[in-house]
């Protein structure tokens, strides 16, 4: 599995402008692919979110970005994204793989 990870801050009060482009952008990636996304806000940083992204693998993903990356609505929801955000600069993302901990117990009692 590949995951995604990005941080982020939203300015004060446009939350739900936040959740609303996550929706409609998550409308548009099914379209094209499978994958499970969690939102965190940050307990003690309300301006604070983290958004991660699993996809079946990073082929998978590579070979699809690309196509979504080009839908107009998702170059919307972008410039829409861009301004909820509170920096441009702030924004992390990082790239993992899952490392399944009962896939490898199977493995250790074969």
């Amino acid at each position: 599995m590949f995951v995604k990870i990005y941080s982020y801050h939203i300015k004060s009060g446009k939350e739900q402008e936040y959740l609303k482009i996550q929706g409609e952008a998550d409308r548009v990636y099914s379209r094209f692919l499978d994958k499970k996304t969690l939102h965190l806000q940050s307990k003690t940083d309300k301006t604070k979110w983290l958004e991660i992204h699993t996809y079946e693998n990073e082929n998978v993903f590579n070979d699809t970005i690309q196509i979504i990356d080009q839908q107009p609505e998702i170059q919307v929801l972008y410039k829409r994204f861009l301004e909820v955000i509170t920096s441009l600069e702030e924004i992390s993302e990082e790239n993992y793989h899952l490392v399944d901990l009962r896939a490898n117990r199977k493995q250790d009692g074969d």
